[in-house]
């Protein structure tokens, strides 16, 4: 199996045009993008091997398999690692799998891309910035189809608080501060599709994983 090198920026916008995100879905994933950013250059005085280009990437597509899981049924991050790994993105993968889940274990050791998209992506409802409670109150609305369901939900959110006060006790600034909660992202020229249309994707590896609406 090849490995490519982390995508850039355009080459990531390239890829969610090609696998036909749609564009709420792209909106969410350029606000995480930013979130992630913005708390990585500032992480990285106290941790200098965290890699922005890999961290940028992985937020920018982290969430490459929404629509399509729902479609299929499958977990979208363990559908997005698989999509990653036959296009050779290995370094991404990883990220892209964990992003949805937190295990107390994770909270031990440096601060990783990996727990930083984890953490952004926990702060963006659809492609606003909110606190952890409002989007774990969200993700209860959405997905709690079951008072259990809504209790596993919201037990994670603990997991989560720990990770907040973890990445924040190296910053200058507030999880709620206005540093935060004013950041807009930088959008990128045509990258919304008008509609996800599974027929435009490119053959080869990407047209492996097309989908066709009935």
């Amino acid at each position: 199996m090849y490995t490519l090198a982390t995508p850039t920026r355009d080459q990531c916008f390239r890829l969610i045009r090609q696998i036909g995100m749609p564009p709420h879905i792209q909106r969410h994933s350029l606000m995480v993008a930013e979130i992630s950013l913005y708390l990585g250059r500032l992480l990285k005085v106290q941790n200098p091997g965290l890699d922005l280009d890999l961290l940028q990437a992985s937020a920018l597509l982290h969430d490459i398999a929404k629509a399509p899981s729902l479609v299929t049924g499958e977990s979208h991050s363990e559908l997005g690692a698989k999509m990653l790994d036959d296009l050779g993105y290995m370094q991404i993968s990883p990220i892209v799998k964990e992003h949805a889940s937190m295990e107390a274990d994770r909270l031990i050791g440096p601060i990783t891309e990996s727990l930083i998209v984890n953490y952004s992506d926990k702060r963006v409802k659809h492609d606003q910035i909110v606190s952890l409670e409002d989007r774990f109150c969200d993700l209860m609305d959405r997905y709690g189809k079951t008072q259990e369901h809504k209790d596993r939900i919201w037990s994670k959110l603990g997991l989560y608080l720990a990770l907040e006060k973890k990445i924040f006790a190296q910053l200058p600034i507030d999880p709620g501060g206005r540093e935060l909660m004013s950041l807009s992202p930088q959008n990128h020229a045509g990258i919304e599709s008008e509609h996800y249309d599974w027929e435009k994707i490119e053959s080869g590896v990407i047209g492996r994983w097309q989908i066709r609406r009935a």
